[in-house]
This record gives C-alpha cells, structure tokens and sequence, in this order.
C-alpha cells in the first residue's frame, strides 16, 4: 500500500550504485548527507544546488545532489549533501527528507547479520579511490 509505513532501525544498510553502505539514521538532520570520498566512488552528481548548513562546527555551505537508494527493501530517491564526514564513523546519513517518506523507527529492530561486502565505516571508502 502507498501509505504503508516501512520499519527502520537507528542503523540501516542501504544500497546506492550497487554498493551496500551502513548508514545511520538521524531524526535531527534535515536533509540526508553522503561522505565526499564516497561520493566520489560512486561518481554521483550532478551538482543540483548548495545548502547551508550548521552544526556542532559551525556554519558551511555544501554541494547537494540526487540519489537514489534502496532503504529496507524501498527505492526512495531524494537530495544529499555531500560532506566530509571523515571524522565520523557512518559515511552517509538518513535525515528527515526520506524519513517523511512513510518511514517510522524502531529503536528495538536490529540489522541482519550479512556475509555480503558492506561498506560499515566512513574510514574504509580512504583508500577505495
């Protein structure tokens, strides 16, 4: 059904450009972000605009792009700002511009254990260029 939810946890893998990719989700991001080496792997583009935006750093203005994803089982696409989240432990970020999507979290679901390749930490896209 169209209005279905679709159950998610804080941690979802995620599928874009044929790559399984760990991702976490965060109810406090406005817009979904990916890790710049990871977008530059998956050569995604183009440059549809710039967003500002603040954090715990401060103020920046950053590139965004359209993606399309596979989230539980779901094809959603939708807009990613691209950062340099190599300080941060997951490389792409689920905001709340794909959770109003008919997603809802369930702090208690837990990812499947998988024996397929998985992308589970922003230091392991280093040294993929």
């Amino acid at each position: 059904m169209v209005n279905e939810k679709t159950v998610i946890g804080f941690y979802e893998d995620v599928l874009i450009d044929g790559k399984i990719i760990r991702a976490k989700i965060d109810t406090g991001a406005g817009v979904s972000s990916i890790d710049s080496d990871l977008a530059s792997i998956l050569n995604v583009g183009p440059v549809i605009g710039r967003a500002a935006v603040v954090n715990t750093h401060g103020r920046a203005v950053r590139p965004v792009v359209m993606l399309k994803i596979e989230i539980a089982g779901r094809i959603v696409e939708s807009k990613f700002n691209i950062a340099d989240r190599e300080h941060l432990r997951y490389p792409v970020l689920i905001g709340k511009n794909i959770l109003r999507q008919n997603f809802i979290i369930d702090p208690k679901k837990r990812l499947k254990k998988s024996n397929k390749e998985i992308i589970k930490n922003t230091c392991e896209t280093q040294g993929m260029k």
